[in-house]
């Protein structure tokens, strides 16, 4: 968190370099905040960059009440939510979702890093089963490890609203993934 203080401060003073560290830094997370919610890849890098120039407008505002990624996710989900609800309802991706996962483990062997894109894989497409703003708020909270506290930041929503919306979330992707995997060994045999 410090050096996101400092690179704020040096990017308010007029350091470029400064700014495109920070870039640098959280665009995979806010592009897969974007993604969640847009499901469309052309969308989300537009949101994704949209979100880093309101970001870089804004950064005097930034207060440090919370962290800096915090503070920029929210910005993120807003854009992207705004972008959703003023689309077509009609228009649909014609993006293949797991084509661009990305797993950070690089010292997993070869195996396990199959067993893990293919875990993945399968939560990748349960999510994409659930209304995108519940999909945010669980990938949020286990592949981005934000916390409730930040979560209820980034969304607006309470934290026991959140809490509560968790749990259930995790029952409704339990349910999908154990149908999801049924059907799978179905088609297996």
């Amino acid at each position: 968190m410090e050096k996101d203080i400092l690179l704020i401060k040096e990017t308010m003073q007029g350091s470029k370099t400064a700014f495109k560290s920070l870039v640098e830094q959280y665009q995979d997370y806010v592009f897969s905040v974007t993604l969640k919610i847009l499901k469309n890849r052309e969308e989300a890098e537009e949101a994704a960059q949209d979100t880093f120039i309101k970001a870089y407008r804004a950064l005097g505002s930034f207060e440090q009440r919370s962290k800096f990624a915090t503070w920029l996710y929210q910005i993120a989900w807003r854009t992207a939510i705004d972008r959703y609800r003023s689309r077509p309802a009609t228009r649909q991706s014609l993006d293949d979702e797991q084509s661009f996962l990305q797993i950070r483990d690089t010292s997993a062997t070869p195996l396990q890093q199959v067993q893990q894109q293919n875990t993945r894989s399968l939560i990748e497409n349960a999510l994409g089963q659930m209304k995108a703003e519940n999909a945010t708020l669980l990938t949020l909270f286990y592949l981005n490890e934000q916390s409730v506290k930040e979560i209820s930041s980034i969304t607006g929503l309470t934290e026991s609203n959140v809490k509560v919306k968790l749990f259930r979330l995790r029952n409704t992707l339990k349910n999908i993934l154990t149908q999801n995997l049924k059907e799978e060994v179905n088609s297996l045999v």
